[in-house]
Order: C-alpha cells, then structure tokens, then sequence
C-alpha cells in the first residue's frame, strides 16, 4: 500500500482538482490521508463529502498549526509501507504514484522523486507526455543539485515509510523541508529520478512562497543554519554551498526587517543574524558559491545596515 498525505488548509477553491487527480491514479493501492487544519472556508466539510464517496479516504481533523505539523500528523496515521506528499492546491499526473513506485523497485533505493512543474493560476498547460527515463542519482550527483536548490520540497517524491522515522522534524516550520531532506539524503545518500514533470505546483497569492515579515519567517533562517552546522560536521566538501544557502536566506530576512521600517518585535531574530554574518565573516569572504556582489551586500549590512537596505 501507498499512503498518500494531503495537508488542507482553505483550499476549497484546488481541494477538488487535487482529490480528483488522486482518486485517478492508475497505481490501484492506495490510501488518501487528509489531514484538514484548522479550515475556516469549508475544506472540513469538504474532505468529509470526498471520504463518504470513497473509502479509501481518511480524514483528520486537527486545530491549525500549519502545514509541517498536519504532514506529521498524517504520517503517523498512513499505514501504507511508502508515502508520498500532495498540497491541496496543487495536483499530479495520473501515473504520479505508480512511475514513483516503479523507480524505488527498479533502481532499489527508499526515495524516487520526478521532476515538479510551476504553473501560474489558470495557466494552460500542454499535457502533452513524453516518455522519460530513471536514473540513479548518487550522493555526490544529488548534493550539488540539491544545495541548488533542486529537491527541497517534499511534494514530488515517494518515500519509503520506515525511513522518514527515523528522521527528526525541527520545531521551526518555516524551510523545515530543507533540513529533513538533508538529513534523509546524508542517511540514504542515493534516489532515484526522473526529469518527467508527474507533480504540478500552482503558484498563487495564497502560496507560501509570498513571505511576508512575521515571527514565522525568521524560523528560516534557525533551518537553514542547522543544516550548515550538520553538513560543516558530516559532509565538509559542501560546506561552502552549505554557507552560500545560509547568506543568502540572511540578506532576505535583514533587507526585509529593515525595509519594514525595523520592526521591534523581530529585532532579536535580525540581531542574530547579523551576528551569524559578522561572526562568519571570514568564511563568507573566502566561500567560492557566493558572487562578489553578494559579498558586498553582505559587508554593507554589517558596516551600514540602514544605507544597505535603502539602495536595495
């Protein structure tokens, strides 16, 4: 069996697409975990509606406490021996399941992912498929990409069950993604993948990724930095793509608190991470996956904080 998690947050206007693409899939044993958070505009109601017409449907019901926690909560209710993630928003082809499952037989390894497709809200998409091929990806084939940013997200993938328990899910929510991919691909160092795109994402205003200042938002930086700490201790070869992340998701977060008229409430979080920019000064300077520019960026919200933000 193969357990299919969705975490559901008012997504009543893509919850249907999402359940139809699912309950299509041509890989026969499957289970649909619906975990509904918290949902205010009809989304309980909903996966209710969907669970009573099939019963390979499961749904959760939970308060909200955002989308990681409702994607643990669903793991630890599917009962399928592989799990894969879905966002209600979003939707997957109908041989998502079954190629992904083909993959981890074919090339035995505990994670197969294929390739995700961004599209634009009513966007239309050629569904035109052509025939892809699997490959093996090697660890040392795998991290370059994925300090690239390639293969963060958890949707996308199919996972052996028995190894994302033995993983340890951050408090910090925000890019948690990231470190638990991390750690799973040091602990299995090898996947398989395919570049077909079987798993569409939808970008839109309610997407995550229109970050806005918040408490919330700096938990990216407490992720990213973790995994700098365990890749420097593990794998040092990365250490530099490894810093390059961590700068990066630092100048994001300072430009925007300084931008957002330096909000007290968020002065701690920023004080840290211009701490964590002085104290790696050194390293930054000398790290060859950062541009010059980036470097400079870097000195002026060190030295000149407030000029920095206002000529960016």
């Amino acid at each position: 069996m193969i357990s299919i998690v969705i975490p559901v947050y008012n997504s009543s206007k893509y919850l249907g697409r999402c359940l139809n693409t699912v309950l299509n899939q041509d890989y026969p044993n499957i289970e649909i975990v619906l975990v509904d958070d918290g949902s205010t505009d009809g989304c309980a109601h909903l996966c209710d509606e969907y669970a009573e017409k099939d019963i390979r449907i499961r749904v959760i019901h939970q308060q909200n406490q955002g989308a990681s926690i409702a994607r643990q909560n669903g793991l630890r209710n599917a009962k399928g021996e592989y799990v894969t993630f879905i966002d209600s928003d979003d939707w997957v082809a109908n041989d998502y399941v079954s190629k992904l499952y083909n993959f981890i037989v074919e090339h035995h390894v505990t994670i197969s992912a294929c390739g995700v497709q961004r599209v634009k809200e009513n966007e239309n998409i050629n569904f035109q498929r052509t025939e892809y091929q699997s490959f093996l990806l090697s660890f040392e084939e795998l991290m370059p990409r994925f300090f690239k940013y390639e293969f963060w997200g958890f949707p996308g993938k199919l996972y052996k069950k028995s190894v994302l328990s033995q993983i340890t899910f951050p408090k910090a929510t925000l890019c948690e993604d990231y470190l638990v991919m991390t750690q799973l691909f040091l602990k299995e160092r090898q996947m398989a993948y395919t570049d077909e795109s079987l798993y569409y994402y939808e970008y839109h205003e309610q997407s995550l990724s229109h970050q806005k200042l918040s408490k919330r938002a700096f938990e990216e930086f407490e992720n990213v930095k973790a995994v700098y700490e365990l890749i420097k201790e593990q794998e040092p070869q990365y250490t530099d793509m490894a810093l390059a992340n961590v700068v990066e998701t630092c100048i994001k977060l300072s430009l925007m608190y300084l931008h957002d008229k330096k909000d007290v409430r968020y002065q701690q979080q920023y004080i840290e991470i211009r701490e964590f920019l002085k104290l790696h000064f050194r390293k930054i300077a000398n790290c060859k996956n950062l541009k010059w520019k980036t470097k400079l960026v870097v000195i002026g919200l060190i030295v000149l904080p407030f000029l920095t933000a206002l000529v960016l």
